[in-house]
């Protein structure tokens, strides 16, 4: 609960020097300032009570002596009775800072107690071991007047209530350093900080009660008696000794008032100073200021109630700070997966990549990828991280889809299936070489109503699948699943275009092949054939990756590369017109071709008869081909009258 930049004042100083002793030294302090509580007193008892100076000395020693008498009691009980407060500051001394402890409730208690038991026990103490006394003191061996000890009375009596009154506060504002060091940070109830302290608004009662009391006890005496003492003796000047005694036992008072009321306005200011300062800051944005703990009353109370909100707002953005940060490495590690998905078309490639990357950006313990087998029976897995994972994948580890797995009730539901402590999960497989894992996750790969497979990730931590990460991986999943059947559609126009391509070389083959073995050989020449060097160029006329020819040129002396790169372009534009040229001839040729037959098919129609068809067929067929001799025959084989014979003979035989 302490500031760091707090400045040390005195009081904490001492307490380091001291340690467990400074529990019994600033009572001393205490009993030491509030004898001076007595001056006023005394002086009133002897102004009122007229002792001789032999009475006064021997009253003095006895009062003395009970009051010698109750403070070396009170600090022997507070020795022995706070003997663990004094071992926790001892401790405190030595490590420079207090650890918590099991005791540090029933410490607090006691502390915060000290102040008010204390001044409480000196009030009672003081009554029945010197006030009393005192009396029969005074009775039985100096023989006064009932005067004189009711003087004695009212004046001890004011004495004793302002002592203790100004004890409280005293020691109440020396053990503010103690407050600080041993307040129970870790107690289970924050709010037990006032179990044993004094409120203030009893403090604020005490110390009014007190001013009235010791003002009327202390002024009220000296006026009654000096008037009594002038209408006895009829001695005008007594009454301006009254007058001058009255101011003197008024000045006093009014001393001892100022104090209480100085000391009573600091025990409550002060912790709230500090707590506005320290809100300042915690309003400037530093949420690790904390307020410290200093006084064990409704002030206290506040400073908790205030710590335990900054600590709480502190958590909150911590958490959120957090989830940020989490979420942000979740978006760039899905984002990193579309882009791995996107450029990659191999699916074993992608599916190696995908686990790795959910291993390496989201930190988990395993991921592996499955894929459902053709038969539909297993979920074959097809990449696995770690070293379990490349055992499994050498086993060809594979899991049942309608058995007791995430993996298979993940597919078989079309559903994400979560185990957010793996212990619990009755439907899972409890894969002996992840001895480590205490959440798992398994995502189906659906995509256009088809399962592929499942996406599985499992971690070492209990409850690492919430919703926002659930929704990560989904998307994820989801992305994987596309682009698998992407990958496959892609595999696949690839194989289809590599057969069209082969067929397409092939009959881009045997149409040149046709053409040259038609035609010839087809060349042209410029210059001497005979003439080429060594520096001629080569460059071969390409269709489709099959070559139909080649341009040989020589010039006798180097070509650069600006030349071949023209002459290849014009290779290429030559190899096309000649692809272009040939598919024309051919075109021609097969329009020729229909041309003819549906000019014979019309003539052939013409014709009723079937002499006339036969005549018309063979004149036409011999003229478009050139022939010199035609003949035309109907004729039935004679195996096809044999064939035809067992037929009918088989099909009656059957019949």
């Amino acid at each position: 609960m302490n500031n760091p930049e707090k400045k040390t004042t005195f009081l904490q100083k001492m307490m380091r020097r001291t340690g467990g002793w400074y529990l019994l030294i600033v009572v001393l302090i205490t009993q030491f300032f509030s004898g001076f509580g007595a001056i006023a007193a005394n002086y009133s008892i002897q102004v009122n009570a007229e002792f001789s100076p032999g009475e006064l000395t021997a009253l003095a020693r006895f009062i003395g002596a009970g009051l010698l008498v109750v403070n070396l009691l009170a600090l022997g009980i507070i020795y022995v009775s706070h003997g663990s407060v004094r071992e926790k500051l001892n401790r405190w001394q030595k490590e420079r800072e207090y650890s918590q402890r099991k005791d540090d409730l029933l410490v607090w208690n006691q502390l915060t107690s000290l102040a008010w038991r204390y001044s409480l026990f000196i009030f009672i103490a003081g009554i029945f071991i010197t006030i009393l006394p005192a009396v029969f003191f005074q009775v039985t061996v100096l023989k006064i007047t009932l005067d004189q000890i009711i003087y004695t009375l009212l004046g001890s009596f004011a004495a004793l209530l302002g002592s203790s009154t100004l004890s409280l506060l005293l020691l109440d504002h020396f053990l503010k350093p103690a407050y600080e060091v041993l307040y129970p940070q870790e107690a289970s109830d924050e709010l037990q900080i006032r179990t044993r302290g004094i409120s203030i608004s009893i403090k604020l009662q005490a110390v009014i009660l007190a001013i009235i009391l010791t003002s009327i006890l202390l002024v009220a005496p000296i006026g009654y008696h000096q008037t009594a003492k002038a209408l006895e003796t009829g001695d005008p000047s007594v009454l301006g000794a009254m007058q001058a005694q009255s101011l003197v036992v008024a000045f006093l008072t009014i001393l001892f008032g100022a104090l209480l009321s100085a000391l009573f306005a600091r025990s409550v200011s002060a912790p709230l100073q500090e707590l506005v300062q320290t809100f300042n800051k915690i309003e400037g944005g530093d949420l690790k200021q904390r307020a410290s703990i200093t006084t064990p009353d409704e002030t206290g109370e506040l400073t908790v109630y205030f710590n335990r909100m900054v600590s709480r707002l502190d958590e909150l953005q911590d958490g959120l700070e957090s989830q940020i940060a989490m979420r942000t490495e979740q978006l760039e590690a899905t984002s990193e997966v579309g882009r791995a998905i996107s450029s990659i078309l191999d699916p074993d490639i992608l599916i190696n990549e995908v686990a790795n990357l959910i291993t390496e950006r989201l930190g988990y313990y395993y991921a592996a990828i499955f894929l459902i087998s053709p038969d539909g029976r297993w979920a074959e897995l097809k990449s696995a991280t770690g070293e379990a994972g490349k055992e499994l994948q050498a086993k060809k580890h594979r899991l049942s889809i309608a058995g007791k797995s995430m993996v298979g009730s993940a597919i078989n539901l079309r559903e994400a299936r979560i185990a957010h402590d793996v212990g619990l999960e009755a439907v899972r497989f409890d894969n002996p070489l992840l001895p480590d894992t205490r959440s798992e996750i398994a995502l189906p790969l659906v995509v256009g109503g088809n399962v592929l497979g499942a996406l599985d990730a499992q971690s070492t931590e209990a409850n690492a699948f919430d919703e926002n990460v659930t929704e990560t991986l989904e998307a994820m999943a989801n992305q994987v699943a596309i682009a698998l059947q992407n990958a496959h559609t892609f595999q696949k126009s690839q194989q289809a275009l590599k057969e069209i391509r082969a067929s397409q070389k092939m009959q881009l083959s045997k149409a040149w092949t046709d053409t040259l073995d038609s035609q010839g050989d087809l060349e042209f020449l410029l210059g001497e054939k005979s003439q080429l060097g060594d520096a001629a160029l080569n460059v071969p006329l390409a269709l489709r990756d099959q070559i139909i020819g080649e341009i040989t040129l020589d010039s006798g002396s180097d070509w650069s590369a600006e030349d071949q790169d023209w002459v290849e372009s014009v290779a290429t534009q030559a190899a096309l017109a000649l692809e272009n040229a040939r598919l024309l001839e051919e075109s021609q040729q097969v329009a020729l071709q229909e041309r003819l037959v549906a000019e014979i098919t019309s003539k052939i129609w013409s014709s009723n008869t079937t002499d006339g068809i036969l005549k018309i067929a063979l004149k036409e067929l011999g003229s478009a081909l050139g022939a010199s001799e035609a003949i035309i025959e109907l004729a039935i084989p004679e195996d096809f009258e044999e064939d035809s014979s067992n037929d009918m003979e088989n099909k009656s035989h059957g019949a």
